[in-house]
Order: structure tokens, then C-alpha cells, then sequence
């Protein structure tokens, strides 16, 4: 038998104690007069009355001294000495609360107060009785939970222990409460709008998906909070209109990204996104104001304060300033290669993942405040697009290297919009799958009119920078894998390898080799279940989370005739190849229609990932050596 699950017979045995006596160890009712908190501040009063009071809460530690006991109780609102004795309570109570009662289990006791020689605030226990018996210790204050995950599984003991984290989310709340207040001073109608949708709407993200069994059909759960339904309610005749709510996106974990939070969202008629501008100045600085008492932040090593001025930065111009890339005038190609040159990873094969990954690289230099502008028109779909005819009255606030929400002219011109969803139509066929899902009845919408209108959106990533906390820190509970999972799929006693084969006699330019590893590692990510990355990271003292990556060593070697490794790798192992076809173009549909008209033998294998068992990834390649 473990300690830990001696440790829980042992308090079997004490909660057979007062079964014996017939104690209900599990009561509904309490007696509660005080809370802890209103005891303490009314404790001069109390203790010249002499008056009583009956409090309850968990007891976080027990000091016993023969005949009494000294324990902290907690419920809460604050944290208080007990003291117990046996000449007051009678020997056989003071007895059971010796043998029956832990640290960590909850009681409820009455009696008077008073102030120890030390001047600690008391209550003197005159009675007592069990609430409820705690079966597992609660960990030691001062070691906590040490392991990552298992603080987030067992957040109600991180909470516990921690009052600052308590006070976070005290804080976040009144965070939100700031951002209702404020939209509702200036007029804004708090809606509400469907969270399951037949398309998703009003962002680019990869949506989950279930299944409606009364109308057999297949829902997804929105990626927005309600973006064109409540442009629907602009048409509608409402002004102005909000929602605050969760949104849900199928994605990668990081610090700054989860698959569940929640964002607030505005549409005001008659406004463009220079009022939008001057409309979230207003707002981040209220709400910092209010919450925080100050507009002077540090995070993720930047410092910015939201009263100073906010630049604009042009989207293309800052590209450009920054990398040398005109994002307009390059190729494909050459984004590709200068993003290789600065060690950046993207995902997707398209030339708005490939503008958005440079521009993503860009931000991390920009402390703020300030205001991303002139957007191309390909990265905002639903933005309206400015005289220029290639960029769009979209603005996005900065701060400390990051986004932090979005606005933009919304696009009101019907023959425009059906264009730029069937654009997003071509990147879905094409195999993006998070290009936006067209909705054409949407489109039907607008060709009844809306009215110019100006939307906004953001959500607790605001918060978490102004906190400067990893966004799954600033959720009380995030989702994490279960136990069950993990019995379920035991790890191998072997370690498992990822090994890539370069035919370095096809592969001559440097960005050749980059584009071949980078595609051939993504690919195996994206099909394997995430075995070989995953999303974890390791905290810093003062709270910066730093992703981890990599899960299983990646050892690069170099060869040719890379066919016989596709044609005699084992069952146990995973192979991701990556041909001519594919590094020729970055478009799938291509891809499988020139793959289609060769024969295997005809076939071009640049690279090769074999991952599985170190014994088998190594049977398997041996015969190559490392790449230099």
C-alpha cells in the first residue's frame, strides 16, 4: 500500500469514529452566523460584547499542545486562529476532535473572541461540529503542487493555497463588469447569439465540430462571438449591440492561445473604423483604470502605458521596414525563403499564411500602444477595402509584441463580399482548414442592406497581458488531457525517435533543405496526433511561459534512393515523404494531379521522416549518415 493511500485509510478510520457515534459527518445545514471576514472586522466590538458567533470553514493546519489545540480555519473571505480546549469543551468532544479531525476538513465552530498574548485575533471554540470530512490532505502550503499539469487538474488546491491567484480572478471579474459598464454607457445593447452554427463566421480558425441528432446535421461551435449575426441585427435596425461570451477554436495551445475563451464583440451603425480607433482608446484605458488603477504595464519584456500616444503602423510598410519584403511585389517564393532565412515555422502553403507568419514575426519588436493598419486584402475577408483596392480599413491594437484585438469598416457591399467568400471557398477546397467557411446567407443579408458599420472584438488575452500571465493561467479551469487518456495509452518502455533522410544530391539550395525538413516535420505533426510536438511550456519565476515544442530528439541524415526507405519501413513506424511535386508547388490540388500521372518508380522522394521505436528508426536508417 502507497503513503498516499495509507494516508486515506487512516481518515476512513477517523470518519468511522463519529459514524460510531452517530455524527452526520456530511451535514446540509450550518449555523453560520459571521463569516470570517466580517468577524475580523468587527472584532473590538465583538470581543467587549462578548458576544458569540458561529463560523465555519476548512482547517489549514492543527497544532496540538495536551490538552489544546490551536488550528487556522479559512472560508473563504479570510483566515482566523481557533482555539480549542479541553477544559471548555468536555473530554470526550475534545477527545473526538483530537482523534477524528485532520488538516484539510471542515468544521463549523461558536464561541467568543479574543487576542492571544501575541496579538493574534482568536475565537475561542466553545462547540464544535463536523461539515465534512476530507478524505485526500490538502499538499503542504509551503510546497504546493510542484507538477505543471497537475496544478491545473487540481486547481481547486492551487486556488486554495495561493491568494494571489484568488485575487486574479476576483480582478477579472471586475475586468469584465468594466467592459459591461462601459459599452452600456455608451449605448451599446448586450445581446445574445447562437453559439452552435451550420457555417462558422466572422474569423480564420479550425472549428470542432458535433452533431444535432433532432436535425441530423452536422454544427460546428462559433469561432466569434456572434460576428454575423449581429451584423444581421445592424440590418435589423439596432445601432449598437455587444456580447461577451466564450468562443471555441480547434487550434494549438500556447501562451497566448487557447481553445476556449471568451471575447467580447461590438457593432455600432454608421461608424468606420477611425471611430473604432478613437472608441478602443477610450475603452482600454477605462478598463485599465478601473481595474487596475494605473495605464502602465510590463509584459512579455515590454513596458507600455495605454495614456501615452497610439501610433499607426502600416502592415505592409512595417513588413517591409523589418525584413526587407514587399509583400505585395514578392513571390511565393520568396517569402518562403525569408522566412527559412529567419528560422520562423508557418503553417499552410498560400500566400495569406505566408504574409501573416512574416507580419507574426514582425510584432514580437512592437512594445506599444499602438495601432496595426492597412491589413491586405486578402487576410480580412470581411474587412471593407480602402481606395487602394488592396488593403482594408481594418485596425488591430499592439501591445507588448501582440495583437490584442481587432476592428475594422465592415464590408457592406454584397457583390464584393460573395467575391471574397468564394476566395475563402478556393483556400478551403485547397486543403487550409482554417480559411473562413463562406455563408451565403449572409450574403443574402447584405443584399437586402446594412448600414455602414464599424466592429470590434477582443477578449481575455487583453487581460492576461495586463496581468502579464500565459492566458491558461488566467483561466480557473483549462482543459487538460485526462488520466484516463493517458492509461489508455500507455507510453512504450522504448523510446520513440524521429529521424529525416535528405536526398542532399536533389536538394542543392540551403532553403531547399529548410523547406523539406520544416514540411516533412509539420505534415508528421498534423497526422500523427500530435506525437512528435505537442503544447506544453515551462514558467519562469515571474510568470513568462515559454513554449516547449519538441517531444522526441529529431536527428537529420543525409542520402538517396529514398524510395526503398517508403517501400521497407515496418509497421510500427510512421514515414512522411516529401517529393519534387511538393517543393515545385504549394498547391495541393497541383500536387495530387501531377502525382497522379506518374507511376511510384517515377516518383521524386527529396526527404523522408521516419519516426517510431528508437530500434526500429534505427534499423531502418542506419545505413545514412548524420547530415553536415
Amino acid at each position: 500500500m502507497s503513503s498516499k493511500e495509507e494516508l486515506r485509510a487512516e481518515r476512513e478510520k477517523k470518519l468511522s469514529l463519529f459514524e460510531a457515534k452517530g455524527i452526520e459527518v456530511y451535514p446540509a445545514d450550518t449555523a453560520v452566523t459571521h463569516a470570517l471576514a466580517e468577524v475580523r472586522g468587527a472584532f473590538s466590538t465583538l470581543a467587549e460584547s462578548g458576544a458569540k458567533v458561529t463560523v465555519a470553514g476548512r482547517l489549514l493546519s492543527l497544532r496540538r499542545h495536551g490538552g489544546s489545540t490551536f488550528a487556522d480555519v479559512f472560508d473563504g473571505t479570510a483566515r482566523m486562529q481557533l482555539f480549542l480546549g479541553e477544559d471548555v469543551l468536555g473530554a470526550e468532544q475534545y477527545a473526538l476532535f483530537a482523534d477524528a479531525v485532520d488538516a484539510s476538513d471542515f468544521v463549523e465552530v461558536t464561541g467568543e473572541v479574543f487576542e492571544t498574548n501575541r496579538g493574534e485575533q482568536t475565537v475561542r471554540v466553545l462547540s464544535w461540529r463536523i461539515l465534512a470530512k476530507a478524505l485526500q490532505a490538502i499538499p503542504s502550503e509551503y510546497f504546493g503542487i510542484a507538477d505543471e499539469d497537475e496544478r491545473f487538474r487540481k486547481r481547486y488546491i492551487d486556488l486554495l493555497q495561493k491568494e494571489d491567484l484568488r485575487e486574479l480572478f476576483v480582478k477579472k471579474a471586475a475586468f469584465w463588469d468594466s467592459v459591461r459598464r462601459f459599452m452600456k454607457s455608451r449605448g451599446f445593447l448586450e445581446v445574445e447569439t447562437p453559439t452552435l452554427e451550420i457555417t462558422t463566421g466572422g474569423a480564420e480558425a479550425r472549428p470542432f465540430k458535433t452533431h444535432h441528432n433532432d436535425f441530423d446535421i452536422d454544427v460546428y461551435m462559433r469561432i466569434s462571438i456572434g460576428e454575423l449575426w449581429q451584423k444581421r441585427l445592424m440590418a435589423a435596425g439596432f445601432p449598437k449591440t455587444f456580447e461577451i461570451g466564450r468562443a471555441y477554436r480547434n487550434e494549438g495551445t500556447s501562451p497566448e492561445h487557447l481553445q476556449e475563451f471568451t471575447n467580447m464583440e461590438s457593432y455600432e451603425a454608421y461608424a468606420d473604423y477611425r471611430d473604432g480607433m478613437k472608441f478602443v482608446q477610450d475603452l482600454y484605458r477605462t478598463v485599465a483604470t478601473e481595474v487596475f488603477g494605473t495605464t502602465q504595464f510590463e509584459a512579455r519584456g515590454h513596458t507600455f502605458d495605454l495614456a501615452h500616444e497610439w501610433t499607426e503602423i502600416d502592415y505592409g510598410e512595417e513588413i517591409k521596414k523589418q525584413t526587407g519584403i514587399d509583400i505585395y511585389e514578392a513571390s511565393d517564393r520568396e517569402m518562403e525563403a525569408k522566412l527559412a532565412e529567419l528560422g520562423v515555422k508557418y503553417e499552410g502553403q498560400n500566400r495569406e499564411r505566408l504574409m501573416d507568419t512574416l507580419w507574426k514575426y514582425c510584432r514580437k519588436h512592437i512594445s506599444g500602444p499602438a495601432f496595426l493598419v492597412h491589413h491586405p486584402l486578402l487576410v480580412a475577408p470581411l474587412a471593407k477595402a480602402r481606395a487602394d483596392g488592396r488593403t482594408v480599413e481594418m485596425f488591430q491594437p499592439i501591445i507588448a509584441g501582440s495583437e490584442v484585438g481587432r476592428g475594422y469598416s465592415e464590408l457592406n457591399d454584397p457583390i464584393d463580399q460573395r467575391k471574397r467568400f468564394e476566395v475563402q471557398q478556393a483556400l478551403l477546397e485547397a486543403g487550409d482548414d482554417e480559411a473562413m467557411m463562406p455563408e451565403w446567407e449572409f450574403v443574402e443579408m447584405l443584399e437586402h442592406g446594412m448600414p455602414p458599420t464599424c466592429g470590434f472584438g477582443f477578449g481575455e488575452r487583453f487581460f492576461a497581458f495586463l496581468m502579464n500571465k500565459p492566458l491558461r493561467e488566467v483561466q480557473l479551469f483549462p482543459l487538460m488531457r485526462p488520466r484516463e487518456a493517458e492509461k489508455a495509452h500507455p507510453k512504450s518502455t522504448e523510446k520513440e525517435v524521429a529521424v529525416v533522410v535528405l536526398d542532399t544530391e536533389k536538394l542543392v539550395e540551403p532553403w531547399q533543405v529548410l523547406n523539406t525538413v520544416a514540411h516533412v516535420s509539420a505534415s508528421f505533426a498534423a497526422r500523427a496526433g500530435k506525437k512528435l510536438f505537442f503544447a506544453d511550456s515551462a514558467s519562469t519565476s515571474d510568470g513568462h511561459a515559454i513554449p516547449l515544442n519538441i517531444q522526441h530528439a529529431i536527428m537529420i541524415k543525409k542520402g538517396n534512393r529514398l524510395e526503398e526507405i517508403m517501400r521497407e519501413h515496418p509497421a510500427s513506424c510512421t514515414v512522411v515523404p516529401f517529393t519534387r511535386d511538393m517543393l515545385v508547388t504549394t498547391n495541393d490540388k497541383k500536387v495530387i494531379a501531377a502525382t497522379k500521372e506518374k507511376k511510384n518508380d517515377d516518383i521524386e522522394y527529396l526527404g523522408v521522416l521516419v519516426f517510431g521505436p528508437r530500434s526500429e528508426v534505427e534499423k531502418y536508417t542506419e545505413k545514412y549518415p548524420l547530415y553536415s
